[in-house]
């Protein structure tokens, strides 16, 4: 099936020394949606996924700081005039989640700004994450080709099972000044190597500090 530029096709990566991935070719970005509505949606995904439930009207005003309950309805009739929702009248929680909210994409963090803040989202990939991983995950642009070594090139997407730690041979993105890298986490006797996939590239070495590690690469997708 062809959609914008892509083609369907979900496959797991495997993540440690010998890694040679495996491609995941995804079929569309959620386009879709204005930004406060991919907020709203993916706020009641995340409320679903964590309580087992989706949020009542009310708890959504008091997310997004509404003070009235029809501003939320009416965001909630967009979402399903869409095909996201289905809003099941009369029940204070009938809202049924139709279309997985995707995978984050981010970029560079801003000064001060929580990592996973909104506000450094650049895009949602249309995909399930499940096909990567039960865990919560985000999705990186690769820039540069530091990678390549790995099959890992410029304009793929790099998905991120978020964890704070990494076993030595796993790919992992890491936060290095206010930029997302990728490398390969080696863990040697006194010190820890952030290391490239590319000869013409040096391993970032830390001795005395421990990287800031947000997860490690369970999946690749790339645009064809």
């Amino acid at each position: 099936m062809h959609s914008s530029g892509f083609i369907g096709a979900f496959l797991r990566l495997k993540t440690t020394l010998d890694f040679a991935p495996n491609v995941c070719y995804q079929y569309g970005v959620m386009k879709e949606l204005t930004w406060h509505q991919r907020q709203v949606f993916e706020f009641i995904v995340n409320y679903q996924m964590s309580y087992g439930f989706p949020p009542s009207v009310r708890e959504i005003a008091q997310r997004f700081g509404l003070k009235s309950n029809r501003t939320v309805r009416d965001y909630l009739q967009v979402l399903e005039k869409k095909g996201y929702l289905k809003v099941h009248a009369g029940k204070k929680r009938g809202i049924e989640i139709l279309k997985p909210a995707g995978i984050a994409v981010y970029g560079r963090i801003g000064a001060g700004a929580s990592i996973f803040a909104d506000e450094n989202i650049e895009d949602v990939l249309q995909i399930n994450p499940r096909f990567f991983t039960s865990e919560p995950c985000f999705a990186l642009r690769v820039k540069g080709d530091s990678m390549s070594g790995a099959g890992i090139f410029e304009g793929d997407y790099a998905i991120i099972k978020k964890q704070s730690h990494a076993e030595t041979g796993q790919i992992v993105a890491a936060l290095i000044e206010d930029e997302i890298t990728l490398k390969r986490f080696v863990r040697k006797e006194d010190r820890i190597e952030l290391i490239p996939e590319n000869p013409a590239y040096k391993p970032i070495i830390f001795k005395d500090t421990q990287p800031t590690i947000l997860g490690i690469l369970v999946g690749l997708i790339r645009k064809v």
